[in-house]
């Protein structure tokens, strides 16, 4: 190893500022589950794009912290990582108008959080109750598509990003489902905790994500997220359950092949 000085330094920073950047991603976590409504996808974008461009000057040696060395250039490999980071923070931009910035949309609060967008194909969900979205399904007359998800959850937005803005997707989410998400680590409290057995104990549920998490491990089976299951409009299942996977033609199919169901 070489000897600590000052590139020792230029490490401490640069990591200083990366952790600066992920404490937001997880106060984002518990913004979005205790519904504080602080941090929304263009503020937290906008902090994300602020604390990068800082730490690309930094390694461009145009901002200086007191035990940094005074150098005369900026060593070559500085300089590259220094274009990577800026690069990064010119990539984050348009997410303030709606873009899917699928390489970052395990990070970023979902894009329903989003005021001012621009982009068309993200898709938002109709409900996120259960009983009303089963109520509405069966007055129009359409299958339903049960979203399991959680704010915490990387890779539920990695689905909504790679998977739901495929156009084909969204078509069949929009058109031809009602789409119920339902937030498993939603914190908001219950107007009545509701008191239930289970696996021979008496469990409260005081918390609406505790309802739903409730609801998928008694009624299908799974703890797991995301979990996607199609149902007809009396809540009998259409399909297999379908859970991570990137790939839109497998997810076509599933939804597809939950249509015929219906249609039989």
């Amino acid at each position: 190893m070489p000897k600590s000085g000052g590139w020792m330094n230029i490490v401490k920073v640069t990591l200083g500022f990366i952790e600066l950047a992920f404490a937001f991603k997880f106060l984002s976590v518990a913004d979005l589950a205790y519904g504080w409504g602080i941090l929304d996808r263009e503020t937290f974008l906008s902090l994300w794009i602020v604390i990068f461009g800082l730490l690309g000057f930094y390694l461009l040696g145009k901002i200086r912290f007191p035990h940094d060395d005074k150098t005369e250039h900026v060593s070559v490999q500085r300089f590259f990582s220094a274009m990577i980071v800026l690069a990064f923070t010119v990539y984050m931009i348009p997410g303030l108008w709606g873009a899917p910035l699928k390489a970052i949309s395990a990070f970023a609060p979902p894009m329903q959080t989003q005021d001012f967008n621009l982009y068309g194909q993200d898709v938002h969900a109709q409900f996120d109750d259960y009983e009303a979205g089963m109520a509405y399904a069966k007055r129009v007359g359409k299958p339903v598509m049960l979203d399991f998800t959680g704010y915490g959850c990387v890779n539920c937005r990695k689905m909504e990003a790679s998977v739901w803005t495929n156009e084909k997707v969204h078509s069949l989410l929009t058109d031809d489902y009602v789409l119920i998400t339902l937030y498993v680590d939603h914190k908001q409290s219950l107007e009545t905790p509701i008191t239930i057995e289970e696996n021979g104990k008496t469990i409260r549920l005081t918390s609406v994500g505790d309802k739903w998490s409730y609801l998928q491990r008694t009624k299908f089976g799974a703890n797991a997220q995301p979990y996607y299951v199609l149902l007809d409009n009396q809540g009998k299942p259409l399909n297999h359950s379908f859970s991570y996977d990137e790939n839109p033609e497998h997810y076509i199919d599933f939804l597809e092949t939950g249509l015929i169901n219906y249609k039989k």
